[in-house]
């Protein structure tokens, strides 16, 4: 494969890959996306009932759509810079990408479950989780 084409491929595929997940995890939080095995953030206590996957993943959002954010853009910086330099200097700064996401996400999911014991997603009212939405 020519070096050209495996830096668009990359860089195209890690920059949709990134906002992706920002946009399902955004999807999540608002209520839209029912708890399953396939999508969100990893964790069995997130996923125990619809209001408590929407309200942790709500929590996660901003954390999310900040690292999806910085990797699609470092993922299109390193196709401009591969483009100029070469395959190495585009892998290099395509990995830095990736991690970049790698812990923005793991930063999202730590939020989320430490979401679970938050004050602020609980309705004085009743002492139930709020519903996605109701703000």
């Amino acid at each position: 494969m020519d070096p050209d084409v495996a830096m668009w491929l990359g860089s195209t595929l890690l920059t949709i890959g990134a906002l992706a997940v920002g946009v399902t995890v955004h999807l999540i939080g608002l209520g839209r996306v029912a708890p399953t095995f396939a999508l969100g953030l990893p964790g069995r206590r997130l996923r125990t009932d619809a209001a408590t996957f929407a309200l942790t993943h709500r929590a996660a959002t901003p954390l999310t759509w900040l690292a999806a954010a910085i990797a699609a853009v470092a993922a299109v910086g390193a196709l401009a810079a591969g483009l100029g330099t070469g395959i190495g200097e585009w892998a290099v700064l395509a990995v830095l990408s990736a991690i970049v996401l790698v812990i923005g996400l793991t930063l999202a999911t730590w939020r989320a479950h430490t979401a679970l014991g938050d004050d602020a997603l609980l309705d004085d009212s009743t002492n139930g989780p709020l519903r996605p939405g109701a703000d």
